[in-house]
């Protein structure tokens, strides 16, 4: 009796333990297909809307400038703008005001300089009057050809003498090409032709460099300075007895082949036309970094563009003349040496009187044509321009003056 109820409570605890053991394995399979269950996914939010892309900056400037549409030395005013234009998708747009359309011609320099336009197109010798540092920034006698002033401007620091001459009156420069030699003097056939420095006397010729009415002076020659847009008709009825104003495409443009017959070469007081931009200071600091450089790539691409251009026309000009009757006539060797003398003496003389900025650009563009020197020699007819004989005698002057 005693073993069977033994028996029955081992039985009784086996049991238990079974029970138990159940339990515990049914719990374990509960927490496993708990974790095996895949997570409850939440319903999925809407996407953002991407963020709308930063409006392109939008720049209309107006840019004057000193020639009418007669007058082609705005080759390179065109050119940049359509370059401007073209790297900013049309966002950056200048719009060109010939001379005559805003205001004349040399109302533009104070406009530019106010601020009542942003860039105005020109030829730096223009402001001569402004300050006499703007003389030899347009042209230089007897000195800088196109590619000189290329070379200066872009490798020789002429580039921030520009700027600081132009940044007196709260602008900045920039160059748009430079044109090759101008013709020369033209004159009438009841003038005669200039062949040596004695036909100058006692000629009413149009020049406007300073340099180039002092030099005529003392050769006894009678130079009058008036606007290019007057010089036709004024040879025309006899008021002048020739004229010279630019490089040979342009002059046939303005149509002096109908009348002037003798046309004197070469070019001695203005082997080359520096032509550009002035730009506000205010109206370019406005400008976003991005603009800034897209004009300055602009401006260089155009100054390419307008030298070569100018050079290329030149050439095809010169079959024109002649065969409207040109007669072309060459300066001989001893005029031209007489020429290049007195060119010094005038830049020497001009240097004592003005000084300052007039002085430190000239020393800055006669140290280049020193520095220059030896490989144009060296390249000889394969190279291009000449050194002028006066450019050590001017330094020498500088010096003394002191000019750094």
């Amino acid at each position: 009796m005693q073993r069977s109820t033994g028996m029955k409570l081992f039985l009784i605890c086996l049991a238990a333990v079974f029970v138990l053991f159940g339990m515990m394995v049914g719990c374990e399979q509960k927490a496993e297909k708990k974790a095996e269950a895949p997570a409850v996914q939440e319903a999925p939010k809407e996407a953002a809307a991407p963020a709308p892309a930063p409006a392109a900056e939008q720049v209309k400037w107006r840019m004057g400038s000193t020639w009418t549409p007669a007058i082609n030395l705005y080759h390179g005013d065109k050119a940049m703008i359509q370059y401007v234009k073209d790297l900013t998708n049309g966002n950056f747009e200048i719009e060109w005001f010939p001379s005559g359309s805003l205001m004349g011609a040399f109302e533009y320099f104070d406009a530019c300089s106010k601020g009542v336009v942003e860039a105005v197109g020109d030829w730096p010798s223009y402001w001569v009057s402004k300050d006499p540092a703007f003389d030899f920034l347009g042209s230089m006698p007897y000195a800088f050809t196109n590619m000189d002033y290329m070379l200066w401007y872009y490798q020789f620091g002429g580039e921030e003498l520009y700027n600081e001459a132009y940044g007196k009156f709260g602008m900045r420069y920039f160059n748009l090409g430079s044109t090759t030699s101008e013709s020369g003097f033209r004159t009438t056939e009841k003038t005669g032709p200039i062949r040596t420095i004695a036909d100058y006397k006692g000629k009413k010729l149009r020049t406007p460099a300073r340099a180039t009415i002092w030099i005529l002076q003392q050769l006894g020659g009678a130079p009058v300075s008036m606007p290019g847009g007057e010089i036709y008709l004024a040879v025309e009825r006899g008021t002048l007895d020739g004229a010279e104003f630019s490089s040979p495409g342009i002059d046939w443009e303005m149509g002096f082949a109908e009348i002037t017959k003798y046309w004197s070469v070469p070019c001695w007081f203005q082997p080359a036309s520096q032509v550009g931009m002035m730009v506000n200071q205010k109206a370019y600091d406005a400008l976003s970094p991005h603009y800034q450089n897209v004009l300055r790539i602009a401006a260089r691409a155009a100054a390419m563009e307008g030298l070569t251009f100018y050079e290329a026309d030149s050439g095809r000009a010169i079959e024109k003349f002649k065969e409207k009757g040109t007669e072309i006539v060459k300066l001989d060797d001893a005029s031209l040496k007489k020429l290049d003398e007195l060119a010094g003496e005038y830049i020497i003389m001009a240097a004592k009187e003005r000084g300052g900025l007039f002085a430190k650009i000239l020393k800055s563009q006669l140290k280049y044509l020193n520095e220059y020197k030896d490989w144009r020699d060296m390249a000889g007819k394969f190279g291009f321009g000449f050194q002028p004989s006066y450019v050590d005698a001017v330094l020498a002057e500088l010096d003394k003056m002191g000019v750094e």
